[in-house]
């Protein structure tokens, strides 16, 4: 019997000043010998509007982007390899848009996953933590299971 949960999505977030925890994602992946696939949406108004200004300003060059989305694969590289070393195969995605909700979607589509682990909150009443933010939007319109996990 093949397990129901081959693929796990779980989107990274990046607006944190802290290190993103996604052990709960690989103790889960773990648990259920599934793959991980991380997502990290670079997706403020700000950061899109800065990119945009500098390939204006360096005559379309992609200097500031592309160093920007280095970065961001160096961080999911390591969490990657935190997985791999708990015995789970892992991969990274990163993107810019200013549309979390609909990137994180896109992606359990391309990727094919059976799960989407989100994180919330939750500190504002379970309905507004459902419906009012990126967890409640994603169980909305989400293509397969979504597990909304407390942080």
């Amino acid at each position: 019997m093949s397990p129901v949960v081959r693929r796990i999505l779980a989107p990274v977030e990046l607006a944190e000043t802290r290190e993103p925890d996604l052990g709960y994602a690989i103790g889960l992946a773990a648990q259920l010998r599934a793959e991980l696939v991380l997502l990290a949406v670079i997706d403020t108004p700000a950061t899109v509007n800065l990119i945009g200004r500098h390939r204006a300003m360096a005559g379309g060059g992609r200097d500031f982007e592309q160093s920007l989305l280095q970065d961001v694969r160096a961080v999911l590289q390591q969490h990657v390899d935190r997985a791999a070393a708990a015995g789970v195969r892992a991969l990274g995605h990163v993107t810019i848009s200013e549309d979390v909700e609909e990137e994180i979607l896109k992606e359990a589509l391309v990727q094919k996953v059976d799960l989407i682990l989100v994180r919330s909150r939750g500190r504002a009443g379970f309905m507004k933590a459902l419906l009012g933010n990126t967890a409640g939007e994603i169980l909305k319109a989400a293509p397969c299971p979504v597990l909304v996990a407390r942080l």
